[in-house]
């Protein structure tokens, strides 16, 4: 592993070898004959699926052009064979669509700039539940092999679900009926990891049985398991407007930005993936079809971070470099002796399972498709899902330290902090080490369930421009609630017990393929060990639920009716469809809250816990309604070439997280004071929006499309931090509230100057409507086979944004999430044989206006990731085939306000797979 600086080279020359290895790997296969792709072909159909990335790239084209809305897609053997461990990694393929990362595989999607939460997704046409806080959908509980197709609607019309300003997505998966008679397929593969050099396995098999079109059954199971490794370095945010100082030389540097602190993480995970769905169909008659479907999703996440970390205080630094045009302190020393009363600085060793995950995802439906007349077909479709990410309570944070001095030096590709006494495999003797903080619970357990009811009618007329009228109703209920259960010990805070090192195994680590020049040798320990020894020497960690939690339910009514009008503009066919949507929301909000009444001190000077007062309960309420319009035009100027325009009023709804009322009071800091919370107040987005799109669809199986967008959003949602005063009612003297002996004997006291007097200032980060924003952009696409058996794909999105802030010009704000994108695969298919190489990129974009910290930004650097496929169709029935993620090994970045001040750099490796698929 080598810095981004030192392996421009490397990757240059890894993804030319790449290139050439896989495709010229099967260069051979250009003498395949005509007839034999004919027979290939011919038992393709027999099997009755889409086979090969050209056939694929038909169905999606075939699908776009018949669409009356601004769309794009993919079919399954894009889904398929793409080295893909979840859908969203498939999507990240289609023009537009961009995708959030979580341990190297993606799990959110965003579109034309637009974040997760702005954009519907849809399974079989249902809002599937979620185990996050907000709206949007995580994709790594969905296996990708149980997908036949994608579709990404970017235009609206009436018979849309509403609550996608950036798009919808319905991701479809297999139904017994779309197969004749038995099938069965599957394929086994072992996926490599680069940095922790395991190799796990994955699994899946689809059975169907389809009844002469009366009664059909299908069961999908799928099984994956990683075990992953993470290399971060990260800081929990930047400071800014500090005074650096020491007692030695005084003051330094005023009005200067230095990190909180700054960690050094090894998180080893164990990932496992279990899908399982089984769909029943029944037809009575030819008018009638039955389809009843459940879907079962577990996916675990065990993690176990091992962190060699700093805290930075600004009264305790030796020497220090500054960049003056940003404020940012370049190198600077914390050092022993010197502080002005934050204590001495400590090495500290962290052990934590923070990361950990626990996701259970049931959906189960119900659908009758009747058609009544021959003009006249009703849907009916019931469906109820529900999630749960099971954490609260169940996770540890731990740190053990050593008294000691060490410096950072941000001026190099990746920032370091070296600690004294450690190089190589040089460690300070394991004796130093000293008790300190210890907590468990921290993550919050969220659950989600919808439930949700559609009737939708559709009347095809008979001849004449109308062509067919849409028209239906739709309900959705929803409860979503947010829970806390946590335990802080502090009795040992402040590094003073000496560490009972053989209890809690206390030993030297090494990482494993750590960034070079970073120390990747240090102490580690077992952080179970520690609960349990706390829990022995009487002061066990208890556990109690928080009153900081949230239920919400939301119930949704929407009508619904568009149009589908046909006309010849002279030998131009039109196709229009207009119509509109009204939507009715209510919300209802019952929250539980305890606020700060004290902050008491421990023996850490830099460590202060709050205290918290009676619970409270919280009822708020809102309603709305919404009309959302929509018109779209196609226009065929000739046989293959489309014009379309699209204008329509959409809307994305408030997360739940955002509508909360409860705060949650972080842990309080010398100097920092902080807190979140929500607003219930909040108002949707609105967005007016218009798209013009180009579509040539030349030769037999080639496109180029462009297309011009524009969406004007009112009541933008940012997350602002501002000041808010809490009274310390509990304060018995002008200090503290002592509420323990240990506590109350600490001989650190914080003066009266820091912390006093009956009320205290938090810095409170919470979610505002903001004023408008305009966003703009164009995407671009083009797919060319050529004869020989090759073909590319390319596409490119641009976006950018008019902010309007109001009369005052001197305030603004950024859009989180919008960024350009591109896309390039190269592909080769004759005969046999398949190769692929893919190039992902994402520009650098705004990851969060306020970092919930101090109102400090977080940016993300550019993205760009190689992907490459290759299979051999042993014969008609089995397929050998290999993948490489991420072959060149590309960094995630993120930095604050200045490129110098960087955030976090995320190492996820990459990882290979080697396996066989089939189909009988």
């Amino acid at each position: 592993m080598m810095t981004r600086a030192n392996t421009f080279a490397f990757k240059h020359s890894a993804v030319c070898l790449a290139v050439a290895g896989v495709l010229s790997t099967y260069s051979v296969a250009a003498q395949t004959t005509t007839a034999d792709a004919a027979k290939a072909q011919q038992t393709e159909v027999e099997v009755i699926e889409v086979r090969g990335i050209r056939s694929s790239l038909k169905a999606s084209m075939q699908d776009k052009k018949e669409s009356s809305l601004v769309s794009d897609g993919i079919a399954a053997e894009d889904l398929g064979k793409f080295p893909d461990l979840n859908v969203a990694e498939s999507l990240q393929r289609i023009t537009g669509v961009s995708i959030d990362r979580s341990g190297g595989e993606g799990q959110a999607v965003t579109i034309r700039g637009f974040g997760p939460q702005f954009n519907t997704v849809l399974v079989n046409n249902r809002q599937i539940a979620t185990d996050s806080n907000g709206r949007e959908f995580n994709f790594d509980i969905l296996a990708a092999d149980q997908i036949t197709g994608a579709d990404v609607f970017k235009s609206n019309s009436a018979r849309l679900q509403e609550g996608g300003i950036g798009g919808t997505i319905n991701v479809k998966t297999a139904r017994p009926f779309d197969y004749d008679d038995f099938r069965i397929a599957g394929s086994v593969k072992g996926m490599y990891e680069s940095l922790s050099e395991k190799t796990s396995p994955a699994a899946s098999v689809l059975l169907t049985r389809n009844w002469d079109d009366k009664f059909g059954a299908l069961l999908a199971l799928s099984h994956q398991k990683r075990d992953v490794q993470i290399n971060q370095i990260a800081t929990a945010g930047w400071r800014s407007g500090q005074t650096i100082s020491n007692k030695r030389d005084g003051v330094l540097f005023t009005n200067a930005y230095i990190p909180r602190n700054w960690d050094q993480i090894i998180d080893q995970q164990e990932r496992t993936r279990d899908n399982a769905s089984l769909v029943l169909q029944y037809a009575p008659s030819e008018d009638v079809t039955v389809t009843m479907d459940g879907l079962v999703s577990r996916f675990e996440v065990d993690s176990t971070v091992t962190d060699l970390a700093s805290w930075f205080e600004p009264d305790r630094v030796g020497s220090a470099t500054i960049d003056p045009a940003t404020g940012t302190l370049l190198t600077f020393s914390q050092d022993v002796g010197l502080h002005q009363g934050s204590g001495d600085p400590a090495t500290d060793f962290v052990s934590h399972t923070r990361n950990s995950r626990d996701i259970s995802t049931n959906a189960f439906g119900l659908n009758v498709e009747w058609k009544i007349t021959e003009q006249l077909t009703a849907n009916f479709d019931a469906s109820t899902s529900n999630a749960e990410n099971d954490r609260a309570g169940r996770d540890r944070f731990n740190v053990v330290g050593m008294i000691n001095s060490y410096a950072f030096d941000g001026t190099g590709s990746v920032p370091t902090v070296k600690h004294n006494g450690f190089g190589g495999s040089t460690l300070p003797a394991a004796s130093l080490a000293r008790m300190h903080y210890n907590e468990k619970g921290n993550q919050f357990s969220d659950e989600d369930e919808v439930t949700e009811l559609k009737a939708d009618f559709e009347y095809v007329a008979e001849k004449g421009v109308f062509q067919k009228a849409n028209f239906g109703v739709y309900s959705q209920e929803r409860e979503k609630s947010s829970f806390q259960i946590y335990g802080g010990q502090c009795f040992y805070c402040g590094y003073a017990l000496p560490a009972p090192v053989d209890t809690i195994k206390f030993q030297p680590f090494t990482a494993k393929n750590f960034f070079p020049g970073l120390i990747n040798t240090f102490y580690s320990y077992d952080g179970d060990a520690v609960v349990k020894y706390l829990a022995d020497s009487g002061h066990p960690i208890t556990t109690t639920l928080q009153n900081n939690r949230y239920t919400i339910n939301e119930d949704v009514t929407s009508l619904y009716m568009d149009f589908t009008l046909a006309y010849d503009l002279g030998d131009m066919p039109l196709t229009v469809n207009l119509g509109a949507r009204y939507a009715e929301t209510s919300v209802d909000v019952a929250a539980v809250q305890s606020f700060v009444v004290d902050i008491v001190p421990t023996a850490d000077a830099t460590l202060f816990q709050n205290v918290l007062g009676p619970a409270t309960n919280i009822n708020q309420g809102t309603k709305y309604a919404n009309l959302l319009p929509s018109l779209n035009i196609k226009l065929e100027v000739q046989d293959d070439m489309i014009v379309r325009f699209a204008s329509y009023d959409s809307l994305t709804r408030p997360t739940m997280g955002q509508m909360s009322p409860a705060t949650t009071f972080n842990e309080p800091r010398r100097q920092n004071l902080t807190a979140n919370g929500g607003n219930p107040a909040l108002k949707p987005f609105r967005a007016e929006n218009w798209d013009l799109a180009y579509e040539w669809y030349y030769q037999d199986a080639n496109m180029f499309s462009f297309t011009v967008f524009n969406k004007e959003v009112e009541d933008f949602i940012v997350t602002l931090t501002g000041q808010e005063t809490y009274n310390m009612t509990a304060r018995k003297g002008p200090l503290y509230n002592c509420v323990s002996a240990p506590l109350c004997s600490s001989s650190v006291v914080p003066t009266t100057a820091e912390l006093n007097g009956a009320s205290e200032v938090y810095t409170v980060s919470r979610p505002q409507n903001g004023e408008s924003a305009r966003i703009t952009g164009y995407e671009a696409a083009l797919t060319h086979m050529f004869d020989n058996g090759f073909g590319f794909t390319v596409n490119a999105t641009v976006v950018d944004s008019n902010l309007n802030v109001g009369a005052d010009t001197t305030q603004s704000f950024a859009l989180e999430g919008l960024g350009d994108s591109q896309n390039f695969i190269m592909f080769y298919e004759q005969g046999d044989y398949q190769a692929r190489i893919a190039f992902n990129n994402r520009e650098a974009f705004l990851r969060q206006l306020d970092n919930g910290f101090n109102g400090e930004p977080i940016n993300t650097e550019r993205f760009g990731q190689w992907d490459i496929s290759a299979s051999y169709d042993v014969n008609e029935y089995l397929t050998v085939f290999f993948e490489g993620i991420n072959i060149t090994e590309e960094e995630l970045v993120q930095t604050g306000r200045f490129k110098n001040q960087i955030y976090s750099v995320e190492d996820n490796g990459s990882r290979y797979a080697v396996g066989v698929r089939g189909a009988f």
